[in-house]
């Protein structure tokens, strides 16, 4: 009896693990029945990650939803089904970014994935979405994915991931402010991009000045961190919502989808980031550990 009275008082004092939501669906083509099908021929799927979405009503955040460039009929879609069968993968947002990773169901995906028989599985993270993706192959670098593409993610944090919003909300936007980017970094410090995964930094910005794509700061997008494993970067002159939507950018993923992004050299990081900020290597971003 104690012990039964003991291990129930533990399950009430233990802390509730939101449940993530989560969808998948291929969206390039649409498949018969909504089953998932590799096309004839095809060797290559892209899974599309979404960012962080503003919710109205608090009981939605925890709602798994696609983004308006995630849908069959959006440009993005259309233009990258050119170079591969194209999935969507979408997350309620009632949890760390940690947490999400681990519980969300993307292992999951990719599995299916992979189950399916592509040689290359290329992950497309938009904003958010980009630092899911990093930490996905970060932690199985044996999964199955070939390539990432980040757009402008905030590897080193965001000022706007301080905005007010449903409390359910908060352990995921404090996942992404420039403290919390800190905190993951140092945690992880022992983490790195594995070598048989391609991984490029898309690069997005608003104006001549190359300071911010109007969410996230250009310096908070290709950090020094990345720098230091010599991971390129595309700079995008397009601002953050129009990184998925525009014909500039589709055309653009869908050149990175296709071609090899190897590792620079140290000498091509140097040159860029001096290019793109004239700032020494190792001079970027506030996220480094």
């Amino acid at each position: 009896m104690n012990a039964l009275l003991s291990l129930a008082c533990s399950a009430l004092l233990a802390p509730a693990n939101p449940k993530i939501e989560t969808r998948l669906e291929q969206v390039g083509p649409v498949p018969p029945n909504k089953v998932l099908t590799r096309s004839p021929d095809q060797d290559r799927a892209v899974l599309l990650l979404h960012g962080f979405v503003v919710q109205l009503f608090e009981a939605d955040v925890a709602r798994a939803a696609f983004r308006p460039w995630q849908v069959p009929d959006a440009l993005l879609v259309k233009t990258l089904q050119k170079e591969a069968d194209v999935f969507s993968f979408a997350y309620g947002q009632n949890a760390p970014l940690d947490d999400i990773v681990r519980d969300a169901g993307l292992p999951e995906a990719v599995a299916s994935l992979k189950q399916l028989g592509y040689r290359e599985i290329v992950l497309v993270g938009h904003s958010a979405g980009g630092l899911i993706a990093r930490q996905f192959v970060e932690d199985n670098p044996d999964a199955g994915v070939t390539k990432v593409i980040q757009v402008c993610a905030p590897n080193g944090g965001t000022p706007s991931a301080r905005v007010k919003l449903h409390a359910s909300q908060r352990a995921f936007l404090d996942s992404l402010t420039e403290e919390g980017r800190r905190k993951t970094l140092a945690d992880r410090k022992g983490k790195k991009i594995p070598d048989g995964v391609e991984f490029v930094c898309v690069l997005g910005y608003a104006g001549k000045e190359r300071e911010t794509d109007g969410v996230v700061p250009c310096v908070c997008q290709w950090t020094s961190d990345l720098c230091k494993q010599c991971v390129p970067v595309v700079p995008l002159a397009v601002d953050h919502r129009a990184s998925t939507r525009t014909a500039l950018a589709s055309d653009a993923l869908a050149k990175l989808v296709r071609a090899k992004q190897p590792r620079w050299t140290p000498e091509q990081v140097k040159t860029a980031m001096k290019e793109l900020f004239d700032k020494p290597a190792g001079g970027m971003g506030t996220a480094t550990p």
